[in-house]
């Protein structure tokens, strides 16, 4: 397969690709993502889009009517939404593992 490479608006010479990751391979659709994530974050890098949440800490429902009356009421703008398959955990023995799983616990506790 020959493939070329552009980068605002220089296009390379075509060249032989050799190796890579084929369809239906263990990686392709995390390099996929990985690729997409990419592309997208450089054609909106001049805009912070994002999905406005609106949140409470205290326990209670959300009322949208009077979400703007509430003082505990706190704001995040999501810019990367994931899919829980679009994340994995790469570890190679058990300790890691552990590690890695701690290491999340602990930012789920602080958010």
């Amino acid at each position: 397969m020959m493939a070329r490479v552009a980068d605002n608006g220089t296009v390379s010479e075509a060249y032989a690709v050799t190796n890579g990751v084929k369809q239906g391979c263990v990686p392709a659709p995390t390099h996929f993502n990985l690729m997409f994530y990419v592309m997208l974050m450089d054609a909106y890098r001049d805009e912070r889009l994002g999905i406005r949440i609106a949140y409470q800490m205290d326990g209670l429902l959300l009322n949208q009517r009077r979400m703007h009356f509430r003082s505990r009421v706190s704001t995040a703008t999501i810019h990367e939404l994931l899919f829980a398959d679009d994340c994995a955990l790469n570890t190679t023995t058990e300790e890691e593992m552990q590690r890695s799983m701690d290491l999340f616990a602990a930012a789920c506790d602080n958010c």
